[in-house]
């Protein structure tokens, strides 16, 4: 080859490295996400209540979104209005439709829409339970669980030698983990639709389950000394575990277990992070995270998943993208804190304030 011919080797070359340089150079760069807070709200330490000049509040015009932050619960609405907020005289349970405020020995307990007027009245002893419109019951004795109707009817009541240690529901029915180890799914008549061990731990135990709302997938955290993670199927005769995992380190509290709205990921709590699974792939990854996962929240239309951990008085907010990639975070101390996501942005609650923040990506 002489030297003109090697010249236009070495010419052609250098046009089409620099033809690929630029077509990878102008890729645009990753976009970030920025916070801005739009208002906050105060609650002072003192009860309050909407000034409505007479009127009650109607949850059919206007969401509601309820809270607990320290001694106090209540709602408020996307505008930053409060609609009330009160001392918790014992304990509470709200839900997006109805709230409850109950003592230790009740022997009745008043379900109550967000305007304050009476929903329903439970006339048995124990610990309600709600969650969206579906009113539960935990009576003495900790080992079974009852469902109620607005009427105070008792639909349903499943019970065991075991204390419960974990529930959760969905339209498609109820989960129930005992201390005994045993995961229970009921259909939504509380009609048992699979009762099973998932075992493969030294001490059966069940520490979080949930149940999804749009497929037949169950999951849950079982035992302590090789705890695992199970996720299961079901259909009307027969149930399947379809994925599982042994977890680096036991947790011995409550885990969350959570699927995702549209039931494609499940996430669960473990020591020192956040597990995610596709429910598709059947595969998982797992987020290193500072403290204990307390909620999860989804920006659905935004494709953001919001994770509050607490470690102490110190609480992280996490944001992921795609439901698995850790795209921020930051931290702020309080005493109690809250998240909660809405049409346009979300809350975070701490202590006193109640602050709207908006998401954008630059």
């Amino acid at each position: 080859m002489n030297y003109r011919e090697n010249l236009r080797y070495f010419v052609l070359f250098g046009i089409i490295f620099v033809l690929i340089y630029f077509v990878t150079a102008i890729k645009p760069l990753n976009k970030e996400f920025f916070l801005q807070t739009e208002h906050s709200i105060y609650l002072n330490n003192e009860e309050q209540t909407a000034d409505r000049d007479g009127s009650t509040f109607n949850a059919s015009e206007t969401k509601a979104y309820p809270f607990r932050l320290k001694e106090y619960a209540g709602y408020f609405t996307e505008s930053g209005e409060i609609i009330f907020a009160q001392k918790i005289p014992f304990k509470a349970t709200l839900s997006e439709y109805f709230w409850a405020f109950y003592g230790n020995n009740e022997e009745s307990i008043e379900i109550k829409n967000i305007d304050g007027s009476i929903a329903s009245i439970i006339r048995s002893a124990g610990f309600p339970f709600l969650q969206d419109d579906r009113i539960y019951l935990l009576p003495p004795g900790g080992n079974s669980i009852s469902e109620y109707t607005l009427s105070g009817a008792r639909t349903w009541n499943y019970e065991s030698y075991a204390p419960v240690t974990a529930f959760n529901s969905s339209s498609k029915g109820a989960v129930i983990g005992f201390a005994d180890g045993a995961l229970v799914c009921l259909t939504p008549d509380g009609k048992e639709r699979f009762a099973f061990y998932p075992g493969g731990s030294a001490n059966e135990i069940i520490l979080g389950a949930d149940i999804s709302e749009t497929e037949d997938l169950t999951a849950c955290i079982s035992g302590i000394n090789k705890q695992r993670f199970v996720l299961t199927t079901f259909d009307s005769s027969k149930h399947k575990v379809v994925f599982h995992e042994y977890l680096n380190a036991d947790m011995h509290t409550r885990a969350l277990v959570q699927f995702s709205k549209d039931s494609s990921h499940v996430f669960y709590s473990y020591n020192g992070g956040l597990g995610i699974v596709d429910c598709k792939k059947l595969k998982s990854i797992h987020i290193p995270l500072k403290g204990t996962v307390v909620q999860i929240e989804e920006l659905a239309d935004r494709n953001l998943t919001l994770v509050l951990a607490r470690e102490g008085s110190n609480f992280s907010i996490y944001l992921l993208e795609n439901s698995s990639k850790l795209v921020g975070s930051f931290a702020f101390g309080a005493q109690s804190a809250f998240i909660t996501a809405t049409p346009s942005g979300f809350f975070v609650g701490h202590d006193s304030t109640i602050s709207k923040l908006n998401i954008e990506r630059k």
